[in-house]
């Protein structure tokens, strides 16, 4: 049994991939320059378990190993055990020229080769004020007033910083706007044949006017140890260092006053209703959005938007909304209108083209950002009443032909009948009876009509009452509603309230409502209305809209009717 357990566990190693077991082996030097006499750290770093030990023999013919370390580290996460070498060697070249430091390998897993240049220059072996750099650029060196500088600070070092602090620029000459440019980034550099760890910031400078910007050298403070760039673990020394950056200057050039002044390295504006033609309905709501990008320039320093409207649309704007974002070129400002409107009458509209001009810095030339017009249709209002057409005269009656009796003949006509008392009497009897039945066909007309008169005056009554117990309800329920200060509920009652008033215009929205009730209603209408368009309006409040709704019901129907009036008269007139 002991036998077949051992067994499957040798098939099963012998199933993994070879791959899976390898080992990833890199090396990396901390220079890939040096004078004669300096000697330089090589860490050979080791993913995974190598089948062997480091075969550092291959070193021997150019190079000297001064000394060598070695540090590990086993972590186990979620299941997964892993485990990571650091071999450290200090290497002496054995000569001058260009060496080679060649692939050292652990069993069969092996690290890259690395060219490595050795000077006999003495200049370079002056390390001391190597370890640790400041530099600073900007660009470009020659704008106009407003535009961008980029200034790039970078932070180069080879050993451990403690307690490292940079200043901020201060600009000098010129009023200039200083905006630091997103996070700081990190990366390797090589500069003069050493390997440097680089701390970049930068900033986007703004000058106001036109002169000589300068930007004095920046600072540095931070302490360093002293020696080598090898870790010492047991207590190091350290000692404070500063350096500055050489000072800049910037010419600065007059602002071109043609046109409103945005000089940038480009400019975008968008609509998204651009290309298309908009369909929109009367009293129902459509959202325009509009945006200004530009690089080189600060949200705050874009323009607000020409918003301009026909006549038959009311516009219920939101506060633009401004940001700014970091990016290659700097700052890229970004400014976002978007604009509710609301059509209050059917047909075909166009909005107007936008034009935005803006100096291109790049170019050294004016440019255009164009947006162009924008068509519209609107429909009436689902349920509204037709447009009124003018009526087609009525075509006249055709006269009716006038008969006209044949022409008398030849033959003689016959002699009159001789009447007799009998004749007489039986015309006289038929002449009554005749009379006796009209009279009867026109009392029963009449008693039929005035039976349906009642019915239908009954109907009436009843239809009325019936409406105006709903009215009654959708008015109370709008002002519950709307003393819950609730926008978008009370706009809904204010519907429903509408539709039992007009039951025969139903789908119209709060513009028709408006029109037909007057002021004060129609003013806490247009509030009601922004405060469901405009995301910068203030928190509406319906004690006013109950106010004004309670007022016009009274106006329409006195309290000292005693009748039962028809349903609201005056307000079907006003329609």
């Amino acid at each position: 049994m002991v036998k077949r357990t051992i067994l499957l566990v040798l098939m099963l190693l012998l199933a993994i991939p070879l791959t899976l077991m390898a080992a990833q082996v890199s090396s990396v030097a901390d220079r890939n320059q040096l004078a004669a006499g300096e000697s330089l750290r090589l860490e050979l770093r080791v993913l995974g378990s190598p089948d062997k030990d480091p075969d550092l023999s291959v070193l021997d013919s150019e190079w000297e190993i001064l000394s060598r370390s070695q540090s590990s580290q086993m972590s186990f996460v979620n299941g997964d055990f892993s485990r990571s070498v650091v071999y450290s060697l200090t290497l002496m070249p054995r000569r001058n020229g260009e060496l080679e430091i060649p692939s050292i390998c652990f069993g069969v897993d092996c690290s890259d080769s690395l060219q490595i240049q050795v000077s006999n220059d003495a200049a370079t072996a002056q390390e001391g004020a190597t370890l640790l750099l400041l530099e600073a650029e900007a660009e470009p060196q020659q704008v106009p007033a407003g535009a961008q500088v980029l200034l790039t600070v970078r932070v180069l070092h080879r050993v451990d910083l403690a307690q490292a602090s940079l200043g901020e620029p201060q600009p000098e000459g010129v009023a200039t706007e200083v905006q630091k440019v997103g996070e700081d980034r990190s990366f390797n550099i090589h500069r003069e044949g050493y390997l440097y760890q680089a701390i970049e910031r930068r900033y986007a400078l703004f000058p106001q006017a036109a002169g000589t910007l300068r930007i004095p050298g920046l600072q540095l403070d931070a302490q360093i140890g002293s020696g080598t760039a090898q870790f010492d673990p047991f207590g190091r020394s350290l000692k404070p260092v500063r350096r500055h950056s050489e000072p800049i200057d910037i010419r600065v050039e007059l602002a071109r006053d043609e046109h409103d002044w945005l000089p940038a390295k480009s400019v975008s504006l968008q609509d998204n209703w651009q290309g298309k033609v908009m369909h929109m309905t009367v009293g129902e709501p459509a959202t325009r959005t509009l945006t200004l990008s530009a690089t080189g320039l600060p949200a705050a320093r874009l323009p607000a938007l020409p918003l301009t409207v026909p006549e038959d649309f009311k516009r219920y704007p939101d506060q633009p909304d401004r940001s700014d974002q970091p990016g290659e070129d700097g700052i890229t400002g970004t400014l976002q209108q978007k604009l509710a409107l609301v059509a209050t009458r059917p047909g075909d509209y166009r909005l107007p083209a936008i034009d935005i001009d803006w100096w291109d810095t790049a170019q050294q030339h004016w440019q255009k950002a164009h947006i162009p017009e924008v068509e519209l249709t609107v429909a009436p209002a689902p349920g509204s009443a037709a447009t009124e057409l003018p009526q087609t005269p009525l075509q006249p009656s055709v006269t009716a032909n006038t008969f006209t009796p044949p022409a008398a003949t030849t033959r003689p006509e016959a002699p009159p009948a001789p009447t007799t008392p009998e004749g007489t009497i039986a015309e006289d009897l038929w002449l009554w009876l005749s009379l006796a039945l009209a009279v009867g066909w026109l009392a029963t007309l009449t008693f039929f009509w005035r039976k349906r008169r009642c019915a239908d005056a009954t109907a009436t009554n009843d239809e009325q009452a019936t409406l105006l117990e709903s009215e009654k309800r959708a008015r109370k329920a709008l002002l519950q509603t709307a003393r819950s200060n609730n926008p978008r509920a009370t706009r809904q009652a204010l519907l429903s309230w509408s539709q039992t008033l007009w039951p025969e215009h139903k789908g119209n929205g709060l513009e028709q409502l408006a029109v037909r009730c007057g002021e004060p209603l129609a003013s806490e209408l247009t509030s009601l209305n922004q405060a469901l368009y405009s995301a910068s309006s203030e928190a509406w409040q319906g004690s006013s809209l109950m106010a004004a709704v309670l007022e016009w019901h009274h106006r329409q129907v006195p309290p000292t009717s005693q009748h039962l009036p028809p349903l609201y008269p005056e307000s079907r007139r006003q329609s």
